[in-house]
């Protein structure tokens, strides 16, 4: 599994990604028409300009394809603020690729930033329903806190649960 920052060229590819696992992530938990009718091109022009920026993006997959991605950025949340503080944005394996320690690679890529930066944690948040996800999370060393949060996407309102791995 091969793993290096993302480039303004891996966009549409991490669209891919993103839709494709969407799709099957959260089916389910939010309506099929709405997971069949998303854009990989809305997606891939939203990762283009986040990959402009001074972005933090690995990508992952064998063979230089691209299975998967990790977006890290500071933690967004007003009570565990940086730097101490980093936050996991976005982790997202093609379903392909699931099972194949790609997830685990990115996931190791993004602590490993942040061991660097310093931080003491990082944060995730998971929908509560996403049981695999949860589970992932808690391979990887990290257990849930305090935060919860209701998130409302495509007029459907879900639970989330924020999980936390301490660096130190």
């Amino acid at each position: 599994m091969q793993v290096r920052r993302a480039t303004p060229a891996d966009a549409r590819a991490i669209a891919e990604v993103h839709v494709a696992s969407w799709q099957s992530a959260y089916r389910g938990l939010f309506p099929d028409s709405v997971l069949d009718n998303l854009s990989v091109a809305e997606r891939e022009r939203m990762w283009a300009a986040r990959l402009v920026e001074p972005a933090t993006i690995w990508v992952a997959g064998p063979s230089g394809q691209i299975s998967g991605f990790v977006y890290a950025c500071p933690s967004r949340d007003a009570d565990t603020p940086p730097p101490a503080f980093g936050e996991i944005a976005a982790l997202y394996v093609h379903p392909a690729a699931w099972g194949t320690g790609c997830g685990r690679a990115l996931c190791q890529a993004a602590l490993a930033h942040f061991r660097e930066a310093p931080a003491q944690s990082v944060i995730v948040w998971a929908l509560s329903g996403n049981r695999a996800a949860r589970r992932f999370y808690e391979s990887q060393g990290f257990v849930t806190d305090d935060g919860r949060r209701d998130i409302t996407l495509f007029n459907v309102t879900q639970p989330e649960v924020r999980f936390r791995h301490n660096l130190l």
